[in-house]
């Protein structure tokens, strides 16, 4: 470590504040998923936002973590931390960390801010774990232990906003979901295939051997842009001179849906455009024709996103791809048009409210990152 130590501070090594409990895996045979024996963590794969959810059980455990221990990951992604609700056997990934002289959240913390070291050290190397030796002189900048708690007490007041945020977030998403499946699956509107509920135009890409074709004012769509519920913005865009033929004009508010790539093997994107656009060939674009809302269809699709997805077949050069005749054979329970705009008006206020959650989580984050920097460094001191 370099640099001035701040006044007051002093520099420790983490053997020498904290026991430091380097984890074992359990025999394979006494692993089990019927809750025999204590809760099993192997890595950092069932961490959360400070606690992990163990979806294992060991019922003979060579290694112990406390409830209240500071988990640590010893192997890649190397540094990531959480702390132990219970008593639970942890596995060769992890080490269990205890707080022998000091404030148990300030270690949390301290830990928490070599992350950013350990990612560094992995960069461009085969850096992928830390032996209990490494770990235990890892050397850390200490204040007395009640300029600690006071660090603790303002990360953890920002880490409760996090979670206050992200808990409402959750309660949206679980809303939105409920909304659907009310809409789709608890009333007695009557179901109509999609395919006679307009037409489906397919895209195309303009020549790149001609740059004339590209750059321009018109906004290009292709699967990267659609993210989100509403394309506003593409990274791509196209001259007029680049319409006609297989680049085609989908009208403000038209409904885009992925119909060729490798993210059909997961998810079944669709969009919305807010301004008039054209796409790519990876995506079809919906023109209804007067009895449906184009984003009443996107929920209809969002809803049976599954068994969309267990209808994508696999092409001859490997690639996932969605037939048009599947598409056009979803029945989409239909109401009258008022009643399609109130749900899908309920639907946007959420959708507008998730994003909002979202970027307040970028915002937070990122002041809980500064002030880690600052604070965990003696940049800046919080005062008695």
């Amino acid at each position: 470590m370099s640099g001035e130590v701040p006044s007051g501070w002093s520099v420790k090594r983490v053997g020498e504040i904290a026991v430091v409990n380097m984890g074992q895996s359990p025999p394979s045979a006494v692993v089990n998923d019927e809750g025999n024996g204590l809760p099993f963590i192997q890595g950092n794969a069932e961490f959360g936002a400070r606690y992990p959810t163990p979806r294992q059980f060991a019922s003979d455990c060579p290694k112990v973590a406390q409830a209240g221990d500071i988990l640590l990951s010893v192997r890649a992604p190397v540094g990531e931390v959480n702390v132990a609700p219970e008593r639970i056997c942890i596995g060769r990934g992890l080490a269990g960390l205890r707080p022998t002289d000091g404030d148990h959240d300030f270690l949390y913390y301290a830990l928490a801010g070599l992350a950013p070291v350990f990612a560094r050290l992995s960069q461009g190397s085969t850096f992928d774990a830390i032996n209990v030796r490494d770990l235990r002189s890892i050397s850390l900048l200490v204040p007395h232990r009640d300029e600690q708690r006071r660090i603790a007490e303002v990360l953890r007041s920002v880490d409760q906003v996090i979670a206050a945020n992200r808990a409402a977030l959750h309660q949206t998403v679980r809303a939105r979901a409920a909304t659907l499946h009310t809409a789709f699956e608890e009333t007695d509107w009557e179901p109509v295939k999609l395919g006679g509920l307009g037409r489906w135009q397919s895209g195309g890409t303009p020549s790149k051997a001609n740059p004339s074709l590209w750059d321009g004012n018109v906004p290009w769509v292709c699967p990267r842009d659609m993210k989100s519920p509403v394309v506003r913005r593409t990274e791509s865009s196209v001259s007029s001179r680049a319409i006609g033929g297989a680049c085609k004009i989908a009208p403000t508010g038209s409904l885009l849906i992925v119909v060729r790539g490798m993210i059909l093997a997961k998810a079944i994107p669709t969009a919305t455009i807010a301004m008039d656009a054209t796409f790519n060939q990876d995506v079809k674009a919906f023109q209804p024709n007067g009895r449906v809302l184009p984003k009443f269809v996107q929920l209809c699709l969002q809803h049976q996103e599954q068994a969309l997805l267990n209808s994508v077949n696999t092409a001859t050069h490997g690639t996932k791809k969605l037939d048009a005749d599947t598409i056009a054979n979803v029945d989409v329970p239909l109401p009258d048009l008022a009643t399609q705009r109130e749900l899908t008006d309920a639907v946007t206020d959420m959708d507008l409210a998730m994003a909002l959650y979202g970027e307040e989580h970028i915002r937070l984050m990122t002041l809980k990152n500064a002030l880690m920097s600052d604070l965990l460094s003696g940049r800046v001191r919080v005062p008695a």
